[in-house]
């Protein structure tokens, strides 16, 4: 099934199980196709919903643009947020439940952003390689939303702190927050 929001397209790949439907964004340069196949071994039994970005970004898709000097763009960030907001409350009267948002990334950062101005529309968030969407902002209360944040050691596009400042902001807002730090195997210890 297709669905095309105002300008977000979606391909839903149902399951038999029927479990929460899962929202999967993509990063920068990629599209719908990107976390296929990590989404359906990651939440097996769920339906998953995979969202293209609405512009057309390097190679592929992003859901808001960022500065030359790769800084967020912040009323684009804004449009893509509530664009992605827009799709959810689409989806409200298709499935029982809310979806679950699963994003990377770009799609992280969008995801996030929705989350803070529209808690109401998801059951929770699983962002991985995140940075805050609006890091000098003090978010609303989303007192028990569940909340997963993936960063990586050393990553290169990353700064250290991106992943515990947006960590920090979701706990203080009263969200059910918890922050994982992967690092990569150094060469010694790969077997």
């Amino acid at each position: 099934m297709v669905l095309e929001s105002t300008e977000l397209r979606s391909w839903t790949w149902p399951t038999p199980e029927n479990l929460t439907p899962v929202v999967v964004l993509h990063g920068s340069g990629q599209d719908e196709n990107t976390l296929l196949s990590f989404a359906r071994a990651a939440c097996a039994g769920h339906t998953i919903i995979s969202v293209r970005g609405r512009i057309t970004w390097e190679k592929g898709f992003a859901f808001f643009r960022r500065n030359p000097d790769r800084t967020l763009d912040g009323a684009d960030l804004a449009h893509g947020a509530a664009a992605i907001q827009h799709l959810l409350e689409d989806l409200q009267g298709t499935y029982s439940e809310s979806p679950i948002l699963l994003g990377f990334s770009n799609g992280a950062i969008a995801a996030a952003a929705a989350v803070v101005g529209a808690s109401h529309l998801s059951a929770g968030a699983i962002l991985l390689r995140p940075l805050s969407p609006f890091p000098e902002r003090v978010f609303p209360p989303l007192e028990g939303y569940p909340v997963l944040l993936v960063s990586g050691e050393g990553d290169a596009r990353r700064n250290r702190a991106d992943g515990p400042t947006l960590a920090r902001q979701f706990e203080s807002a009263g969200a059910a927050t918890s922050l994982v730090a992967t690092r990569r195997p150094r060469a010694d210890e790969r077997r």
